[in-house]
Parts: structure tokens; sequence; C-alpha cells
């Protein structure tokens, strides 16, 4: 950051590209899973087989993360966002000449890794290149803007399928995040971060302004990392655990209907994406966003007892998980604040892309957990399973606090 605090038109142009390329990396992540039906016609191989390509995806985002955040402290984030764009656009395009699924297995992988370098590369950048009285706004659009790719990426990618194949789908749109990266390399001058002009001469153990780095093991294995580690991990088996299958559970347990128990879904996805810019907002005004993050667990917890617990109606039912989802989304901003604050100097793409390995792991085991519990009949323990995370978040928080 300069001395002098960035303009209102300066923050909207870094955002402008920060949240282009977050949107592309959610747009990718939910673009293959509309292809499965057209692969297994097109290659004749199970689900299972298929269903491979997600996890590869997924396991090279998750595992890379890390050392991508070492990248982006050691090298500066621009040039590592612009080399992920590349990498995952170009995998993404190459998809379109595999002739066989086990070429798009090892593309897939590949493409998982070019995407791991965003929530690094995102959170250096923002934090050093806006105005930190709108940071809380900045980290709710980012969060959001990921969110909304994600939720156009289903219909672009089966329209483009329908209206021409699914191999010139692929290539369209891998071929817009090239033309992302080009942009962010010409455009990217805004775009600042803790190493700028560091090069790769400078010191790895040492930042640009001479202070000394801490080493990545004794900062990912510090108190306060391990306990936002845990805090992301929970926050994300939450989230996960309500969209992978609160569905079915509300059809078991509250006799709603599948139809009304997709719509009370639908009104938490929502409502998640509204309570994330509102969630910015409250971050910047208010604060305290460790109470803003225990106030959210506490009317999530509440919420999802009275669910275990009542006989609710499909209208109680919509709009407690309205209610839910307003308070989870509002918890992000005040969650990547918190991080924030906690961080070293120099240390921000490894923070960012270690506590992000915990939303990866927490996503990849809460559709298992709740799926073993489903197939045992116990869809009730779904949402006390549920108000015990929100317990845990408000635990590990206060004890962060303690410890601050």
């Amino acid at each position: 950051m300069t001395a002098a605090a960035p303009t209102m038109g300066h923050d909207t142009r870094v955002l402008g590209l920060i949240g282009g390329g977050h949107f592309l990396s959610h747009f990718y992540q939910l673009s293959l899973p509309p292809l499965l039906l057209v692969w297994r016609a097109e290659f004749g191989v199970s689900f299972a087989a298929l269903g491979l390509i997600l996890t590869l995806f997924a396991l090279g985002t998750g595992l890379a993360q890390i050392p991508a955040g070492i990248l982006v402290d050691r090298f500066g984030a621009r040039p590592m966002l612009v080399g992920g764009l590349i990498v995952v656009g170009g995998t993404i395009a190459a998809m379109s000449l595999a002739p066989s699924v086990e070429v798009i297995y090892v593309l897939a992988a590949i493409a998982g890794i070019g995407n791991s370098v965003f929530h690094p590369a995102d959170y250096a950048i923002l934090n050093s290149s806006i105005d930190g009285e709108r940071m809380g706004k900045a980290f709710g659009f980012h969060t959001f803007s990921g969110h909304l790719g994600g939720a156009v990426a289903p219909a672009t990618i089966i329209f483009l399928t329908a209206a021409y194949d699914w191999r010139l789908a692929m290539i369209v749109t891998g071929l817009v995040a090239i033309a992302a990266a080009a942009i962010i390399a010409v455009q990217g001058g805004v775009l600042m971060d803790e190493n700028q002009g560091a090069g790769e001469e400078a010191d790895a153990d040492e930042s640009t302004d001479g202070e000394a780095r801490p080493s990545t093991m004794s900062l990912i294995l510090s108190k306060s990392m391990l306990l936002f580690f845990l805090f992301f991990l929970i926050a994300s088996m939450t989230s996960s655990g309500v969209t992978s299958f609160s569905v079915v559970a509300l059809v078991n347990i509250q006799g709603v209907t599948l139809a009304g128990a997709s719509s009370a879904l639908t009104s938490f996805l929502f409502a998640s994406a509204i309570g994330i810019l509102l969630g910015g907002v409250i971050a910047d005004r208010y604060g305290k966003h460790d109470e803003t993050a225990i106030a959210a667990f506490i009317l999530s917890g509440i919420i999802f007892l009275i669910v275990a617990q009542a006989d609710l109606g499909t209208a109680m039912v919509i709009g407690l998980f309205t209610l839910a989802g307003l308070v989870q989304g509002i918890l992000r901003p005040a969650r990547d604040m918190m991080v924030r604050a906690m961080a070293p100097k120099g240390a921000m793409g490894r923070v960012f892309g270690y506590v992000s390995t915990g939303i990866a792991i927490g996503s990849g085991i809460a559709p298992v957990l709740f799926g073993f519990m489903v197939d045992q009949g116990l869809s009730v323990w779904i949402f006390w399973l549920l108000a015990v995370f929100s317990a845990l978040g408000i635990g590990i928080v206060l004890v962060q606090k303690r410890s601050a």
C-alpha cells in the first residue's frame, strides 16, 4: 500500500480484475459435472470413472494451495495469477482434443493445480491494493464473484454443448481464461502485493522491506494458524453439509416434498450470496470480526437445532434455511478479515493457501460423512452435527481471541 489511500476508482479496477479471475476459478470447477453424461456416452465408461475427473481436479487444487502460497510470497502474486489462468484455461481448452477419458484425467489434475493459485494470489493482492477501510467489502465481493461463477457455469456449459458440441464448449470457455490472463498482464499494474518488485533475486526468508519472514513450517504449525485451519475446515463442512445432503435429510425427517426441500436449499444459497455482500459492509463498519463470527455461529446452531427437533412445515423450513444462508454468508468476510489481521507481513499467500486447504478438506469430508449418516437412517443427525460444528466454530474463535 502506498502512503496515499487508494481511490474508489482504483479499488473498483482492482476488484474487477481479481473478481473476474475468481469468477472463472469457480466457473471451471462447476463446468465439469454437467459434462459427465456427455462423456459417458462419448467414452463408454462408468460414473465412478467419470467421478475421478472431479476428484483429480479437487485434489490438484487442494494439494497445491500451500505450494502456490509459498510461490506467491516468493515471486509475487500477479505473475502467479496470470500463470494460473493460463494453465487452467489451456488445460480446459485442451480437453477438447482428448481421445480418451485417461487424457482428461491428466488435464483435470493439471487444471486443478492451476486453479490452486487463486486464493493465495487474490488475497495477497487485495490486502496490498485495496484501501483498508473498504477491505471487508472487497473480501465480500471476491467471495461473491466466485459464487456467481459457480452459479452460471452449469447453464453456460449445457447451452454451449447443446448449441454446438462439448469439444467446442471447452475451447470457448478455456480461451476466456487465456484472454483474462492477457488482460491482467497488460492492465494489472494496479495489482500490488507485499513482494511487489522483489523479483526472483529477493531472499526467500526476508521481506522486501528487510523484515524477516516466518518460515513456512513455523507458520503453518503455529497455534493461530492451526486454529484458523480448523475454523475454515469446520465452516466448510457446515456449508458443504447443507448443500450436499440437506435436501434428502429434510425429506426424511420433516416430511416435506422434494420440491419444498429443494426450494429451501435454493433459498439458502441465494441468501448466502446476499449475506456475503452484507457481511462485507458489516466488516468495514463494525470491525469486531470475532463477534460477528460468533453471532453467525450462534444463529446457525440454533436454526439447525430447531430443524432437528421441531416438526416444521415447508414454509417454516424455507424461512429458517433462508436465515441460515444469510448468516453463513455474513460469516465469510468476517472470517477472511480475522485471518488477514493474523497474517505476518510477507506471508499472505502462504496463510490463505494454508487455510484454503482446510476448505478443500472440509468440502471433501462432509459429503461422505453425511451420505453415510443418511444410509444408516440417521438423517436427523445431520442437523445435530451441523449444530455441533457451529459450537466448535464458536470455541475456535474464543480460543483464538484469548490467545491473540
